[in-house]
């Protein structure tokens, strides 16, 4: 459901590119921390909470926990787990094989109320929608079923503007206005997921090769894209 990197919008660097043995985790700091970081990994907005974890540099320990023989979710059901994975396999190829669900779930577990409720909620739209459309859970569905109702979702009007990929907050309302946060819709689950699946993977070591981290620097653009125009 997301293209992969556009060659001109992955990568920039903080400084040129000459550090030595660089870690992920400082790669991907510095990546995060550049002008224009919201367009750095391929649908992760500037807001969303992920980028936050990244930032903190709480990847590697998530990753640890997450890669032990007896993982099991700490704060997702074994529904919900199971669900993930395939959702998230649509959003992001290669997403499963990079444990990216267990990765999630690891950050899910200390995550704010909200944050954990949002998630959740997101989660439980696109079973419903399944359930609505098919009459089964959204991990039963074809290859077709599922794709089908994530264009669905990524084509849908969020229920406010979107703000880099994310909902823009209301502001403060003066009181007794009486005004109400319109109900999120399927398109804003839809953004919310990407971004947690996206995050995810792109800070696995999978992920980060992809972009362009080579253990010994992080590139500008992409080996061999001199292209002084871009991209299209």
């Amino acid at each position: 459901m997301m293209e992969k990197p556009k060659l001109e919008t992955l990568i920039h660097q903080a400084g040129r590119a000459a550090a030595h043995g660089w870690s992920r985790r400082q790669a991907m700091q510095t990546m995060l921390g550049t002008a224009g970081a919201g367009l750095v990994l391929p649908g992760l907005a500037a807001g969303h909470p992920m980028r936050g974890h990244l930032m903190n540099g709480e990847g590697p320990e998530a990753a640890n926990q997450a890669a032990g023989a007896e993982w099991e979710p700490i704060f997702l059901d074994a529904h919900q787990n199971a669900t993930l994975i395939v959702l998230g396999e649509r959003l992001v190829p290669n997403s499963a094989a990079a444990q990216a669900n267990r990765f999630i779930d690891t950050l899910l577990s200390v995550e704010s109320q909200e944050n954990q409720k949002e998630f959740v909620a997101a989660l439980s739209a696109f079973e419903h929608e399944a359930i609505a459309r098919h009459d089964q859970p959204f991990k039963d569905l074809s290859g077709d079923q599922q794709i089908a109702i994530l264009t669905a979702a990524s084509t849908e009007q969020p229920s406010k503007p979107l703000e880099f990929g994310r909902r823009r907050r209301p502001s403060a309302a003066p009181a007794g206005a009486g005004v109400e946060e319109p109900a999120p819709t399927l398109r804003d689950h839809f953004e919310n997921l990407k971004g947690w699946v996206a995050g995810s993977y792109y800070s696995s070591e999978a992920g980060m090769k992809e972009l362009g981290w080579t253990g010994q620097m992080v590139w500008e653009s992409y080996p061999g894209c001199e292209h002084p125009d871009g991209h299209a």
